[in-house]
């Protein structure tokens, strides 16, 4: 063999083994993770349905707190009908509705999707997502909610959960839920 063919198949060789030790190492690591320590989630203001909390985020052009919406959830219905034949919810699931009311009360205009901020969570601590879904309670939210500063929009977000879970908080928070300040609506 050529010294090229050697130098060649001794470099292969040499990547080989460090990538089977880096694989074994990522193993190792998965199956006995390291404990991290997790970093602080901003607290959310605590308060009832039916109250308002006046929340702030970056508007689009990165200004953060210029944006402002009074955000209210107006109403929590623990089981919601899906509105038509193909609006059900999937088997062992239910679908939980919550009536939010956005007023825009800040100098710049609110253009976003207000659904991507919302939560709920369950007595166990578990979270969940909206889905898209229209339930007979009323109208949800366009995709895209526009608001000039003054205009008021009225929806109901829904979220499917496990028939047996028992929502007890809603948490909504500005830009996609990623701004600092969060609201969390206790549920009766």
């Amino acid at each position: 063999m050529g010294s090229g063919v050697v130098r060649r198949l001794a470099l292969t060789a040499a990547v080989t083994a460090a990538l089977l030790a880096g694989c074994g190492n990522a193993a190792r690591t998965a199956n006995n993770p390291q404990t991290a320590t997790p970093s602080p989630t901003p607290r959310a203001r605590q308060v009832t349905v039916g109250q308002t909390v006046t929340l702030s985020g970056a508007d689009d052009s990165g200004g953060a707190g210029r944006l402002r919406l009074a955000v209210k959830v107006k109403q929590v219905l623990p089981t919601a009908t899906g509105h038509g034949a193909f609006q059900k919810p999937r088997k062992g699931e239910r679908f939980v509705a919550v009536r939010f009311v956005l007023k825009n009360v800040g100098d710049t205009a609110y253009d976003d999707s207000p659904t991507y901020g919302a939560n709920v969570v369950d007595t166990a601590g578990r979270t969940y997502d909206p889905t898209v879904a229209a339930v007979t309670a009323g109208p949800g939210f366009p995709k895209v909610v526009k608001l000039r500063q003054g205009q008021t929009a009225s929806g109901y977000m829904v979220f499917a959960v496990p028939k047996k879970a028992k929502v007890v908080a809603v948490t909504y928070a500005l830009n996609a839920g990623f701004a600092a300040d969060r609201a969390e609506w206790r549920v009766p």
